[in-house]
């Protein structure tokens, strides 16, 4: 579809309307699906047979429900016909790479193999008809019940029914290098990290660590999966998706979150990505925001695309709580200020 230029006047109002348009239609269609398949995965949960393994899935669950409700805004980029079958294989990605971060933050004797192979299940989750593996086969653990292949199971049936699997090669992609990222993260320290991350490729001006959480972040294969379940996507509008979350979209919204928590990370001893910077933060989340911006501008459904990065925007830069010390420009575009307002008033 071709885009036409809106005079500047009109930009800021018609952003926030889009984006409470969404918002509202995440809230109304979506969140309650995504709640009844929590509800299901949670009961799973508490039945693995391991004590370990069953306290790791259920604290993943509750620690981390905010990742798949936060991820789920993606499904709105979804046509509503076919769109509980992106629900379902939203939900249970993100829950696997809750429950894989949880795993990895103990890891086994070879942390970065452990990780690996355990991340191998993302890519099986979006390969229909993959056989199970012994995803534990690097650490001394115990039985789940099948859990992990259930959740894999779970979203192989759901994208399966998508009518556009052409999208899905960049959705494995992307999960693929989450599962690296997400592996060397956790393995010594992340002392690998730097290393992987230069042999990504990358656009001009990014940092490696940017580079870095962009790979780690899922973000792009739950946009990926929305583009598979809408009829008549392509292999070229997948690379023109994926090419907007990672780096852009991904590592901002991993680097938003490190901003805001950067203090309680430092005092807890959590990985941060913030720590590798040596300039200011706030100039490194605006040249994100200008990236994905840019790479928007040819994505199918542009319009949805930016009402959700405003709204990621207006969540982690407009709560006063946050008392940021660097101010991103980012923060005081009208779009941002005002959605910022508006999801105060309706929380």
């Amino acid at each position: 579809m071709k885009s036409f230029d809106v005079p500047p006047a009109l930009e800021a109002p018609l952003q926030v309307a889009l984006t409470l348009a969404t918002l509202a239609r995440y809230r109304a269609a979506i969140m309650p699906v995504v709640d009844r398949e929590l509800e299901l995965w949670s009961a799973r949960a508490a039945r693995i047979p391991d004590r370990l393994l069953r306290e790791q899935a259920v604290a993943a669950l509750a620690e981390k429900r905010g990742n798949v409700e936060a991820t789920a805004a993606l499904v709105t980029l979804a046509p509503r016909r076919g769109r509980h079958a992106v629900v379902r294989a939203s939900t249970a990605l993100q829950v696997a790479v809750d429950y894989l971060d949880t795993l990895g933050e103990e890891g086994g004797p070879d942390r970065l193999a452990d990780g690996l192979r355990l991340h191998e299940s993302l890519v099986a989750a979006l390969t229909p008809g993959t056989e199970p593996r012994d995803w534990y086969a690097h650490r001394p653990a115990g039985e789940d019940g099948g859990y992990l292949d259930a959740l894999v199971a779970a979203c192989q049936g759901a994208v399966a029914s998508l009518p556009s699997p052409a999208a899905l090669p960049a959705a494995r992609r992307v999960a693929e290098r989450c599962g690296a990222g997400q592996s060397r993260t956790h393995a010594d320290g992340g002392a690998g990290l730097e290393a992987w991350a230069t042999t990504l490729a990358s656009p001009p001006g990014l940092r490696w660590w940017e580079a870095a959480a962009g790979a780690s972040s899922s973000v792009g294969a739950h946009a990926l999966i929305a583009l598979a379940g809408t009829r008549g996507a392509t292999a070229a509008e997948a690379e023109l998706v994926a090419a907007a979350y990672d780096p852009w979209i991904g590592a901002l919204t991993v680097l938003l979150d490190d901003f805001v928590d950067r203090e309680r990370d430092a005092r807890d001893g959590e990985h941060n990505y913030l720590r590798y910077c040596d300039e200011a933060a706030s100039a490194r989340i605006d040249f994100l925001v200008a990236g994905a911006r840019r790479a928007l501008r040819d994505v199918p459904r542009r319009g949805t695309h930016e009402a959700i990065l405003n709204g990621v925007l207006a969540y982690y830069l407009g709560d006063p709580a946050h008392a940021l010390d660097e101010r991103p420009a980012a923060a005081d575009s009208a779009p941002v200020r005002t959605l910022s307002t508006a999801l105060r008033l309706a929380a």
